[in-house]
């Protein structure tokens, strides 16, 4: 190993990761002064989001693979990577754009989209480093997990080293503020300052770190002598719960709805804690023959976690479609069950000789996970566009309702391919037999975001405002005051038809209510609750709705029956769910006549 004084860098190299990291801060100022001036590329999100992936990804790539700044595989590198990241990026503004009608900025598909081709360039940037130190495409096992510990550090390091830097400068400036000189909080407030600094900082951290390799050494150990400890507590949960399992039945696993995730996230702690403690060294592991025997038996029956987490997950699918966070779940699920049947079949194969079957087989399985990674950032198997047609399907072959559809869902979730996938049902023989459809998606394309509603309907013409509701009993006229309220503040219930139900019921006594139920996303648990006295219609207050959730959620329809509970309070019930009035304070200045 090499020590403390002994730098991996050359002068050139070193020096070319600080230039590197400034020229990515500066090209990342530019493309924020282009948002902020609404010039291109920002006007075409497709160019804009390209950039942006070339200007973030490729200088990571380089901070963590780069050996040496004169190799002459860094131009190979260049030509294959950046053309990747360019499409990459090109495909995600596509989907802001590329149906046509322009959407909404989404975050989530910008950190999905970052997170996952970060992961891969971590691991392309592991084995490109590797072959510029060997100059063999044959890769050391153990030359790529030293390596995979030393990029992992560094990161953590640089932004731990970026964050203190900051905590500084804020400091710096709120000092200053306060004895009235706010010049130096204003200037690190200022996008000019922001991006170089931060490069430079970072630039220079990163030289600093990747020069102390004793330092990385150091930490590397300590964490290996932690999951060392920690390794076959990880392996006796994994035996215990699965031990557990013939007594206690599976019924329980489907109820909690997070069954995949908790299962998931513990072959991912097992697996990461046994590469990390048993693949250095094979011929000597670094525990007792029983311990190792237990952890080597934990490692046997991840296929069986894997085989119910996949179980659980599909019935999830199975009972509401395919969804971006399903689909992710599944492949990250498909990813581990990779490693974790492989590592059994190795087991069982080559017993003694497991730990270095294991090893090859993680070279490979690093590159399906890496190019996993990238495709499903690709139109080939980009999973908003799976989920579009899922969700479509279920609602052409009336598995879901065209009431309860999330139409805002395809709309504002599934970028362009969501998009499409409204625009045929809007143009469907289904959507012609179910004229409800086509007004709601018409209603939907309309909204600029997920939480605007604007009105489709005249609000001065009371029949056509009285047509938007669901009226619960069917013969039941809404009164002329309360299509007054209604109309006056209601563009939720007003932009989309039969999204919202008003219910008549009578009190014991005999008094006129209208509850005012919103359909969020298929459960009726709120609303508003409305008097009718002598004529006088009023507004008592808000709807809740205890007990009432998704696994006991109302099914409001035209044959729905309330009846007021036996007890102090006013609330009623169908059957499924209480809906308790809770008057608020403008009700009760009415009856006192306060102001």
């Amino acid at each position: 190993m090499e020590t403390h004084d002994q730098s991996r860098l050359d002068t050139v190299s070193r020096y070319g990761l600080i230039v590197l990291a400034v020229v990515q801060g500066f090209a990342l100022y530019l493309l924020h002064l282009s948002i902020d001036h609404e010039a291109w590329p920002a006007t075409d999100p497709r160019w804009l989001m390209a950039f942006y992936a070339l200007a973030g990804g490729l200088p990571v790539f380089f901070y963590l693979g780069l050996e040496r700044a004169k190799e002459r595989r860094n131009i190979w590198a260049v030509a294959m990577i950046g053309p990747l990241l360019f499409g990459l990026g090109w495909h995600l503004g596509w989907l802001r754009w590329g149906a046509g009608l322009e959407l909404p900025d989404r975050p989530y598909f910008t950190f999905i989209f970052f997170v996952s081709v970060g992961v891969s360039l971590f691991i392309l940037a592991l084995f490109f480093r590797v072959w510029c130190i060997n100059h063999t495409p044959r890769f050391d096992y153990r030359q790529l997990l030293e390596h995979s510990w030393q990029h992992a550090l560094t990161l953590a390091l640089l932004g731990l080293f970026l964050g203190t830097f900051w905590l500084l400068l804020i400091l710096w400036g709120a000092l200053f503020d306060i004895i009235g000189i706010s010049f130096f909080e204003e200037l690190f407030e200022e996008p000019i300052f922001l991006y170089p600094a931060s490069a430079f900082v970072g630039g220079w951290g990163l030289v600093l770190i990747r020069e102390r390799i004793r330092l990385v050494a150091t930490v590397q150990s300590m964490c290996e002598v932690l999951i060392k400890a920690l390794l076959p507590l990880a392996a006796l949960i994994g035996i215990l719960f699965l031990g557990a399992l013939p007594f206690t039945g599976v019924a329980k696993i489907w109820e909690t709805g997070h069954a995949a995730l908790l299962m998931m996230s513990l072959a991912i702690v097992l697996l990461f804690f046994f590469n990390s403690v048993l693949s250095e060294n094979p011929e000597h592991p670094p525990y007792p023959r029983w311990m190792h025997s237990l952890v080597m038996f934990g490692v046997l029956l991840l296929p069986l976690n894997s085989l119910l987490a996949a179980w659980a997950l599909g019935l999830r699918i199975e009972q509401y479609g395919l969804t971006v966070d399903r689909l992710w779940a599944a492949t990250i699920q498909l990813l581990i069950a990779g490693f974790t049947f492989s590592y059994s079949v190795l087991i069982l194969m080559k017993r003694a000789r497991a730990l270095g079957a294991i090893q090859s087989a993680n070279k490979v399985l690093a590159f399906v996970v890496a190019g996993v990674l990238i495709l499903v950032n690709t139109p080939a198997a980009d999973m908003r566009a799976w989920a579009a047609e899922s969700q479509a399907n279920r609602l052409l072959n009336g598995e879901v309702e065209a009431d309860a559809f999330d139409y805002n869902y395809l709309r504002f979730k599934l970028g362009a391919y969501g998009v499409m996938e409204l625009t045929k049902l809007q143009d469907s023989e289904f959507a012609r037999q179910t004229p409800l459809v086509a007004d709601r998606i018409d209603a939907v394309l309309k909204q600029d975001n997920r939480w605007q509603h604007k009105s489709v309907v005249d609000r001065n013409d009371h029949q056509a405002v009285a047509d938007m509701f669901m009226v619960i009993p069917r013969e039941a006229a809404i009164p002329e005051p309360l299509l007054d309220i209604l109309t006056n503040d209601n563009d939720y219930c007003l932009s989309s038809p039969k999204q919202c139900q008003l219910v008549r019921t009578l009190s014991r006594d005999g008094e006129v209510y209208w509850l005012l139920f919103t359909n969020r996303h298929g459960s009726y648990i709120s609303g508003t609750a409305y008097s009718d006295d002598s004529g006088t219609m009023r507004a008592i207050g808000r709807l809740s709705s205890p007990g009432c959730h998704e696994s006991n959620k109302a099914e409001l329809n035209e044959n729905t029956k309330l009846a007021q509970v036996e007890s102090p309070f006013v609330a009623f019930t169908d059957g499924q769910c209480f809906y308790l009035i809770q008057p608020d304070i403008d009700y009760f200045r009415g009856l006192t006549g306060q102001p």
